[in-house]
């Protein structure tokens, strides 16, 4: 009984001391503090705000029905005539004349032969026939001097016949002796190695000093003037050229105009490819063994659309895309076609793909567009 009546008491003290602190706050307040109203939330009305269109470039996809692609073929240029340039006959190399890369005329002796042994048996057989002509100019006048007396016994006669075997006998021999000094000579003129045709001597395959057999080569030449180049071309490009076409023929970084001399009819089994021969016009610049190329033009058949290679991006899963804008009512939309390239060059691409004939390409400005954004086209 005690105890309720203590937290009655308690409550009650509570109570009473609330409603004092209650009072002493709100006195302290200023009275304008009190009459002034709560916070007021003014609610306008949003107004609708339609942004303008984006202006963009565009132009229009045209549909094509082929493309033109760029072909390249290359050949290795080379002189009208090339020579390696040997000794008939075995023997030892003593000089030669003309040095690598030196040019030389035709006719010019280019390397020559020891030849003294030859020339010592040629002077042997020159003796020799010198005495036989001797032997049978006296042999010609005793025949001459017994045939001219009037009466001849039968040892006369006799004589007179072994007189005329003796003169065939050294007539031929002396015969046989000039055949063989002729044939030295020859031997010995051949001793010398001379230029078939005017042109650049390009390499030397032996030495003054060594010894070679028949045949082997003993330098190179090459022939000056005009240059040729064999090039492989696609069969069916070669139905578009002609002997007599004149082209031009990328060589390092220029072009030098070319003549079609010959087409081979035939097919080259290793490359699939016709031989066309072209000469060049003689020019200090055009050099054995550079590389030239031809370029042509092929039309390949194929359904698409030329675009500019900047108004195409990346796409997903490895495609390409282009933006297009659409017509709706007076004003465009911007739309994403996913193409595929069939064929570009340097500033445009081939593409086909499922983008409406209506629609115009956005050519400047897409990283700025997303889709469905309303654009107006710059006239």
């Amino acid at each position: 009984m005690f105890g309720i009546k203590q937290l009655a008491v308690t409550t009650g003290v509570v109570i009473i001391i609330a409603m004092i602190t209650l009072v002493l706050s709100r006195s302290l307040l200023p009275t304008d503090a009190l009459a002034a109203p709560g916070p007021v939330i003014e609610r306008t009305a949003l107004k609708s705000v339609s942004k303008p269109a984006t202006p963009v470039s565009v132009t229009r996809l045209r549909a094509a029905d082929h493309y033109n692609v760029q072909r390249r073929f290359s050949g290795r240029i080379e002189p009208n005539q090339t020579v390696d340039i040997a000794f008939d006959e075995a023997g030892k190399l003593i000089k030669i004349f003309a040095g690598e890369g030196e040019t030389v005329t035709a006719g010019a002796a280019l390397a020559g032969l020891d030849t003294e042994l030859l020339e010592i048996e040629r002077d042997r057989l020159v003796r020799l026939l010198a005495s036989a002509r001797v032997e049978q100019s006296s042999m010609e006048s005793t025949l001459d001097r017994e045939e001219s007396r009037k009466n001849k016994s039968r040892e006369t006669k006799n004589a007179i016949d072994t007189l005329r075997i003796s003169f065939a006998q050294i007539s031929g021999r002396a015969t046989d002796l000039e055949g063989q000094i002729t044939m030295l000579e020859a031997r010995i003129r051949r001793a010398t190695l001379h230029a078939p045709f005017a042109g650049t001597v390009s390499q030397h395959f032996a030495d003054p000093g060594s010894s070679f057999e028949a045949g082997q080569p003993i330098l190179r030449l090459i022939e000056d003037g005009p240059r040729k180049v064999r090039i492989g071309v696609d069969s069916v490009l070669c139905r578009d050229l002609s002997v007599g076409d004149e082209l031009d023929l990328m060589i390092g970084a220029d072009l030098f105009p070319a003549r079609i001399t010959a087409i081979r009819p035939n097919i080259d089994p290793a490359t699939q490819t016709r031989a066309v021969v072209f000469e060049l016009k003689d020019d200090p610049a055009i050099v054995a063994g550079s590389v030239a190329t031809m370029q042509m033009m092929q039309e390949v058949p194929a359904s698409g659309t030329i675009v500019p290679i900047s108004a195409l991006r990346d796409g997903s899963r490895g495609l390409w895309e282009i933006i297009v804008a659409m017509p709706t009512g007076e004003n465009h939309r911007i739309a994403v076609e996913a193409v595929e390239i069939l064929n570009v060059s340097d500033t445009a691409a081939f593409v086909r793909g499922t983008f409406d004939p209506s629609a115009l390409l956005v050519t400047e400005g897409q990283h700025r567009l997303v889709p469905g954004q309303l654009v107006s086209l710059i006239q």
